[in-house]
């Protein structure tokens, strides 16, 4: 009790003990909530890198299936006639060449059995939609109806706050392609598209991350850039 402890004869051996039992309870008690101080720390670090991974696979996978669908833009099933060889009558334009930016979104075209001609089904896009926090590719009539749409990102885990495209073009002059009588060669157009999304955690706002993809799209052929300034 507290009386004993205070009139406790601390150089007799009884006292002795129970002092050090009191001392060597006080650092097991630190020891203790030290402890779980350290265990708490790691499993709030663990449940915000968890967080943080799944926020990051998802925005990835997301970018993934964007990029593996822009790859196809432009491609056309009759392209040998878009080319010029010998005895050629003339070179035929791509009809699904076009790519349109919009704000969060692109619409592009691609031969989807490969017959040649642009026909129902064959357009798309990509965007935000911005109500429901998502990513989502629309597929689009001739007349720029949408047909149906599919979800590109998982509404449940999170929300794509910006999604954006970026395009560069990047001309090189095919001398080696002259045709007969031909004074300036056609030049080859690199496109390429730079995609960025930014999401956040349906359960925890707090976690965002910003990831950043670029890819080229189907490569285009036109004039030279000094006839094309003549024009």
């Amino acid at each position: 009790t507290a009386y004993e402890i205070r009139n406790c004869d601390w150089s007799s051996d009884v006292c002795s003990s129970d002092l050090e039992l009191m001392i060597a309870m006080a650092i097991g008690l630190f020891l203790i909530a030290g402890t779980l101080t350290l265990f708490a720390g790691h499993i709030t670090s663990n449940n915000a890198l968890m967080r943080t991974t799944r926020l990051n696979n998802e925005l990835r996978g997301v970018l993934d299936m964007v990029i593996r669908d822009l790859r196809r833009a432009s491609y056309w099933g009759n392209s040998q006639t878009g080319v010029w060889f010998p005895n050629t009558p003339g070179m035929q334009v791509n009809p699904f060449l076009q790519v349109d930016l919009g704000t969060g979104s692109i619409t592009y075209r691609y031969d989807v059995n490969s017959d040649g001609v642009l026909g129902a089904d064959e357009s798309f896009r990509i965007q935000r939609n911005a109500s429901a926090g998502t990513v989502e590719l629309l597929q689009l009539s001739t007349s720029g109806d949408v047909t149906s749409t599919v979800p590109m990102s998982d509404a449940d885990l999170t929300n794509i706050t910006v999604l954006t495209f970026a395009r560069t073009e990047r001309a090189t002059a095919a001398a080696t392609c002259l045709k007969a009588g031909a004074t300036t060669p056609p030049v080859l157009y690199v496109r390429e598209i730079v995609v960025t999304i930014t999401g956040a955690l349906r359960s925890d706002a707090s976690v965002t991350r910003t990831r950043s993809i670029a890819s080229r799209l189907c490569a285009r052929i036109g004039r030279s850039l000094a006839s094309r300034r003549r024009s």
